[in-house]
């Protein structure tokens, strides 16, 4: 006998579906919150390969001169 442990995934445009399981995708600027049993129902490994970023996500620019990041940077120093 031949078991296939192998998962079926198929997307839609705001999830993605495991063996029956609904997994809704992150989407940016939106809080995403998971239920522990959905995860371990289909695996963390899987879990964090399908709604994990592909790509790096960028740091915006926040806009701070260079005196400013000094004085950051100084204030840093000296509360530690």
């Amino acid at each position: 006998m031949i078991i296939n442990n192998t998962p079926t995934v198929t997307e839609t445009p705001d999830a993605f579906v495991v063996n029956g399981i609904t997994v809704p995708k992150m989407k940016r600027g939106q809080m995403s919150v998971y239920d522990p049993a959905l995860i371990k129902a289909i695996g963390t490994d899987l879990f964090f390969q399908l709604v994990s970023p592909k790509k790096p996500v960028p740091i915006p620019d926040l806009g701070f001169t260079d005196a400013e990041w000094d004085d950051m940077e100084d204030q840093i120093r000296h509360d530690q």
